[in-house]
């Protein structure tokens, strides 16, 4: 079997970013991701969205960050395995690995966990109605904004990615309708501002989605107005679920790491309680975390920087500059 120097779990910015400095500080480096595409959040929860707090961008839509990401890391060619979901994991004599997936066998001499929240698990809209229609106009994880052109659509939730996402896909949306069950938004007030003024817009508070109607395709959904009881029927071509996710590290929680919620607690070079493996990005816990990409791009220097010693004693003291790299043109 084939043995890598590192692999990362989570195909996110941290870990694309990860498989970037690994491969190109000459670590035999392998990349696992659970979803199809590559990207995490930055693909599949806001694509639309922009970034505005990473180094070297002044604002970046989230989409096109993660494509800048992954043609980093695969420039230096990491093997990249897609579509593959963590399962158990095998200590072998000499220190080594084996990470069992949902559809192979890995062996590496360290682990990077950089899973982010984990698992996406959409809190699910309440009606049981809403299963007969998802990707066919209920939508948990949001399609490309081209999707909605023409369409009217309903956003259901109250925080900041309800109203950002009814901004954006107002822009392509004939119609948007933003539903929340409560008089006031938890999300920040200049975009309920934008969204209030916005032509295309209209917000109904204190309601909820009892009912979901459509033939093969969602064609209505049903309100209910909790001040008065009455109940309004809305055309919709599509419902946008903005009611946050549920983290869960899924089987990592079984590999015997030292957590702390749903987080994995690591010290100053992000190394775990178990030899050889390490963690970076929103899936750590430790005193003063802040849960930025831009602080789990550090993470992942500071914990490869310790992995490249760990692999070869020679090699101690981190990562050295890339800019004393000999690097080849790809």
């Amino acid at each position: 079997m084939d043995r890598f120097d590192v692999t990362i779990i989570g195909g996110g910015p941290v870990g694309l970013f990860g498989a970037a400095l690994a491969s190109l500080h000459g670590m035999k480096t392998k990349l696992i991701e659970s979803l199809p595409l590559l990207g995490g959040q930055l693909y599949t929860l806001y694509p639309e969205k922009y970034v505005y707090d990473v180094a070297g961008f002044p604002k970046i839509l989230a989409k096109d960050l993660a494509e800048q990401l992954i043609d980093q890391a695969l420039r230096y060619h990491p093997t990249v395995c897609t579509n593959q979901t963590v399962e158990n994991l095998e200590m072998l004599d000499d220190g080594a690995y084996r990470v069992h997936t949902s559809s192979e066998v890995h062996e590496t001499r360290t682990i990077i966990i950089t899973s982010g929240l984990g698992s996406f698990i959409p809190r699910k809209l309440p009606p049981p109605s809403a299963e007969r229609y998802i990707d066919r106009g209920i939508y948990y994880f949001v399609p490309a904004m081209s999707h909605f052109q023409g369409q009217r659509v309903v956003v259901v939730g109250g925080g900041d990615s309800a109203l950002d996402w009814a901004l954006a896909i107002a822009e392509a949306a004939s119609q948007v309708t933003l539903v929340h069950r409560r008089g006031d938004f938890r999300g920040q007030q200049e975009t309920v501002r934008q969204l209030q003024e916005h032509p295309r817009v209209s917000i109904r508070t204190f309601s909820e989605c009892i009912d979901f109607q459509g033939s093969t395709r969602l064609e209505s959904v049903v309100l209910v107005d909790h001040r008065d009881k009455t109940t309004h029927v809305l055309v919709a071509d599509a419902v946008v679920a903005a009611l946050g996710f549920l983290p869960d590290l899924g089987a990592l929680k079984n590999w015997g790491l030292d957590l702390e919620g749903s987080s994995i607690t690591v010290d100053g070079p992000m190394r775990t309680n178990r030899p050889g493996i390490y963690a970076a990005g929103d899936v750590v816990a430790y005193e003063g975390k802040e849960k930025l990409i831009a602080t789990g791009f550090g993470e992942i220097g500071n914990a490869l920087g310790h992995i490249r010693g760990y692999l070869d004693p020679k090699k101690r003291g981190g990562l050295p500059h890339s800019s004393n790299i000999k690097i080849e043109s790809p």
